[in-house]
């Protein structure tokens, strides 16, 4: 399953958006994934979610999507430029107990392009 993911996302790696436009992203790009393959039947969706880990002893507020097994952090929630990135949550030290499932607009491909593509123009202004 992350070859999956290690390939929807390797064409955005570079591309740094916002924590919660990353969030945004990843559960466009699930979401067309799925929708493409199994026509909508019984597999599941992605699930993004506002999350608290400890990392150097600093409590951090982050987003992060699951789906399947799989887990992807979208950057601190005060992030600016973050990108994508699977992550064990045994060993970021996620906090289950935290986890604030979040209500996330899935984009259409366009919408999902015309979105890193303000973001860069923006970026270098």
């Amino acid at each position: 399953m992350s070859e999956q993911l290690t390939r929807l996302l390797s064409p955005y790696t570079g591309v740094n958006l916002s924590a919660f436009d990353s969030v945004k992203l990843v559960v466009s790009l699930i979401t067309a994934e799925v929708e493409q393959i199994s026509a909508n039947e019984g597999e599941p969706r992605p699930v993004a979610y506002e999350a608290r880990r400890e990392t150097d002893g600093e409590l951090q507020t982050f987003y992060c999507v699951k789906w399947q097994k799989s887990w992807i952090d979208c950057g601190r929630t005060n992030d600016y430029a973050a990108s994508p990135a699977l992550f064990s949550p045994q060993e970021c030290g996620l906090d289950m107990s935290s986890l604030r499932e979040l209500n996330v607009p899935v984009l259409t491909m366009q919408q999902v392009s015309f979105m890193c593509m303000e973001n860069a123009h923006f970026d270098h202004c």
